[in-house]
């Protein structure tokens, strides 16, 4: 069981994911596991998520998120605009979606606020 309070809304041309809880490895794999079905079951690969996480995953469970993405499914099909909400893990976050690109698995950016998330993830192709 997970502490994590997870929101999945979809929108015409994306869905929105909203998370809060605790980072660690099994409530990071709970959630992109909950964002495939997602994605999956409404045909949108778009999402736009915004995070706030009372502590971050540590540099071992960043590194773990290539791992991650591979067991869920999760490809170059994915575009993921990301908002940190909490300064204080908005670094750690930044890490993880360093590991991921530099990987080359999801493509993705993170972002300071959902507007300017919201903005780019709707010029993707």
């Amino acid at each position: 069981m997970t502490d994590l309070d997870l929101k999945i809304t979809p929108h015409e041309n994306y869905l929105h994911v909203d998370v809060r809880g605790m980072g660690n490895y099994e409530n990071a794999l709970f959630m992109w596991q909950s964002v495939v079905d997602a994605c999956e079951q409404y045909q949108c690969f778009k999402v736009l998520g915004e995070q706030y996480l009372f502590d971050s995953v540590s540099t071992s469970e960043a590194f773990d998120h290539p791992t991650i993405f591979k067991k869920v499914g999760i490809t170059k099909k994915y575009t993921f605009a990301w908002v940190d909400n909490n300064p204080r893990t908005r670094e750690t976050t930044q890490f993880v979606r360093d590991v991921l690109a530099n990987r080359s698995i999801g493509y993705g950016r993170l972002f300071n606020d959902a507007d300017s998330a919201k903005r780019w993830l709707l010029q993707q192709d």
